[in-house]
């Protein structure tokens, strides 16, 4: 019972699910040791999976710390402590109070999940208090970071930053906007990444950072919209399910929400790390893809990313 076994997945809670799956248990009956938490990699490579430890939990771990209490207070009073003393040591029996909430945890420690779950969700809006909007400072300092960036890549440009809502909106202008861009958007998805990283510093808490250059985001979602219409109409049709390779997270969800009230077709994201593929399919199948043995293989359900 208090066996412990190692479980792996994507992140730490789908290596939670994969170990309560393969034990046929709940996470409350599971001690569960976090050994690594993994890691997405950068772009999609160098990714590490998240690794647990788990045991059942049961009555052999805790009678065996109970145990070392009075075997550890039982011996220096043979070894101390004369014959006639030992009585009076059992009348103030300081192991049996120490004993005594050792067996009163095993049924708090099956109730503790459920009572700690709404507190944790409870905390954080608690202590995050009201949104701290970053100084006309750090936005200069972001606004140096990215050009002296673009400066060492030689593509030096305009950088105008402006604060919209909860986000940094970083906007670069020049001459070397397709550079900049990249092939559907990579290398302009990539600098975002770094500049996410590099900006952490100096962005306050629930700050986002967007990078644009010119107005290609914007193009590229408006052309996106055609496209996923294109293909929903193709689905309707023969019902064969249509794939759009490598979205970055904004792009997937503007797919979803173009999708999300149409009760023919919908979308779901299959795949790991930062670009995933979109899958149109029509509802009901089993199997939404068109080829047979496709890797990341799922059942009909919501759009999820």
């Amino acid at each position: 019972m208090a066996k412990e076994q190692d479980f792996y997945g994507g992140n730490v809670a789908a290596a939670i699910a994969n170990a309560c799956k393969e034990l046929s248990a709940s996470q409350e009956e599971l001690t569960i040791e976090v050994l690594e938490t993994g890691s997405p990699g950068i772009f999609g490579l160098c990714r590490k999976r998240a690794r647990i430890r788990v045991s059942r939990k049961g009555q052999p771990k805790p009678a065996a710390e109970a145990v070392r209490p009075e075997t550890e207070a039982a011996a220096p009073q043979l070894e101390s402590a004369p014959a006639k003393e030992l009585p009076k040591k059992k009348e103030q029996r300081p192991a049996k109070e120490r004993k005594k909430p050792v067996p009163k945890p095993q049924p708090e420690k099956a109730e503790q999940p459920q009572q700690a779950e709404p507190e944790s969700k409870a905390a954080p809006a608690e202590e995050l208090g009201p949104y701290v909007p970053p100084t006309a400072e750090a936005l200069e300092a972001v606004r140096q970071d990215v050009a002296k960036l673009l400066e060492l890549m030689s593509c030096p440009s305009t950088v105008t930053v402006e604060l919209d809502n909860q986000t940094v909106a970083c906007k670069i202008s020049g001459e070397h906007q397709d550079a900049l861009t990249g092939q559907e958007g990579r290398t302009l998805d990539s600098l975002q990444y770094l500049l996410r990283k590099m900006t952490t510093r100096l962005l306050p808490d629930r700050t986002k950072l967007a990078l644009e250059v010119g107005d290609y985001r914007e193009r590229r979602i408006e052309e996106l919209k055609k496209r996923v219409l294109e293909l929903a109409a193709q689905v309707r049709e023969n019902g064969m399910t249509q794939a759009i390779p490598a979205l970055n997270p904004s792009e997937r969800r503007a797919v979803h929400m173009l999708l999300q009230d149409d009760k023919e077709v919908r979308s779901r994201s299959v795949g790991e790390g930062l670009f995933k593929k979109v899958l149109i399919y029509k509802p009901g199948k089993k199997k939404p893809f068109p080829r047979k043995g496709g890797k990341g293989q799922q059942n009909d359900g919501p759009a999820e990313d």
